[in-house]
C-alpha cells in the first residue's frame, strides 16, 4: 500500500519530527503542509535531511488558508498566487515532487462561474510556469460541494486541467464527495488522478479519523489500497496525545486483513 499522511495530523510537533514519526508508524511518507513548515519556522534544509536519513516519501500540501486564486479581488488573487509559488519553491527545497493546491472560489454567491474560471486559469498559468522552473507536478485539488465552490465535479476540473496537462494533474479527495453521490462513479469520471486524499465523513463534519463517520469501510478499504498513486490520510489536530493519527493507524491495523483481500 502507498499510504502516507499529512502533517497537520501532527501540528503539534515540527515537521522534521512528523517525518520521523511517519517513520516509527511505517508509513510511506508524509504529504507536508507549507503552512506547518512556516508556522515552526523550520529549516528546510534540516526537513530534506530527515527525508533522506529516513528514506521517506513527501509530497506537499500548497498554503490554502485564507487564499482565492479564483478571487474578484485582485489584491487577493495575486498574494494567493505568491503564496502558493512559495509553496512550490518550499517544496523544492525539502525534497517533496508533487504539490496539491486549491482551486479558489466564487466571491459571491451568485458570481459568473465563466469570470472564476478564467480568473483562475490565469492564476494557473503562472503556477505552471513556476513549476516547470522547478521541476515539479501540480495537482488541483477537486473541492466539496458547498457555497461558492465551483470546482466540485470531473467536468469542471478537466476543463481548467487540460491546457496543463501533464504538469497539473488532480487530487481526489474522498471526503469531499457527498454521501449521497455514487462515489466510485464520479471516481471513474475524473481526469488524471496523481494523489488520493482520504479521511471519513459525515453530512456536517469532512475529515474525520478513518472510521468515525458514515462514508463506509467498503469505501475507504478500497481507497486505501490503491498502490499506483499517493493515498494520504487528512485531518488536523493540534494536541500532543495525537489521537486523531493513532485513531487512524488503528482502523489501518484493525482492517489489515481485509485491506489484504481488497488489494487480492
Amino acid at each position: 500500500m502507498n499510504i502516507r499522511f499529512a502533517s497537520t495530523l501532527a501540528w503539534a510537533f515540527p515537521v522534521e519530527e512528523v517525518i520521523r514519526l511517519a517513520k516509527e508508524l511505517k508509513f510511506v511518507g508524509v504529504e507536508v503542509w507549507a503552512e506547518h513548515v512556516w508556522k515552526y519556522e523550520s529549516m528546510p534544509k534540516r526537513i530534506r535531511q530527515v527525508k533522506e536519513e529516513t528514506n521517506m516519501q513527501l509530497t506537499m500540501h500548497a498554503a490554502s488558508w485564507d487564499l482565492n486564486l479564483s478571487s474578484l479581488n485582485n489584491g487577493i488573487r495575486k498574494q494567493s498566487v505568491h503564496e502558493i509559488i512559495r509553496s512550490i519553491e518550499l517544496a523544492s527545497q525539502i525534497g517533496a515532487d508533487n504539490i496539491t493546491f486549491h482551486p479558489g472560489k466564487l466571491t459571491l454567491a451568485d458570481s459568473d462561474v465563466s469570470i472564476h474560471e478564467d480568473l483562475l486559469f490565469e492564476s494557473m498559468e503562472e503556477l505552471d510556469r513556476k513549476a516547470r522552473q522547478e521541476g515539479l507536478t501540480l495537482s488541483l485539488e477537486m473541492m466539496e460541494w458547498k457555497a461558492k465552490e465551483f470546482i466540485i465535479k470531473p467536468a469542471a476540473v478537466k476543463k481548467v486541467i487540460v491546457p496543463f496537462f501533464p504538469q497539473i494533474q488532480t487530487t481526489f479527495d474522498v471526503a469531499h464527495i457527498p454521501l449521497h453521490a455514487d462515489i466510485f462513479s464520479i471516481w471513474n469520471e475524473m481526469p488524471e488522478v496523481n494523489k488520493i486524499h482520504i479521511s471519513d465523513a459525515t453530512k456536517e463534519i469532512l475529515h474525520l479519523p478513518l472510521g468515525d463517520g458514515d462514508i463506509g469501510e467498503e469505501i475507504l478499504n478500497k481507497f486505501l489500497t490503491i498502490e499506483n498513486i499517493p493515498v494520504i490520510i487528512e485531518g488536523f489536530d493540534a494536541s500532543k496525545d495525537l489521537m486523531v493519527l493513532k485513531k487512524n493507524v488503528l482502523y489501518i491495523k484493525r482492517n489489515g486483513n481485509r485491506l489484504k483481500e481488497v488489494v487480492r
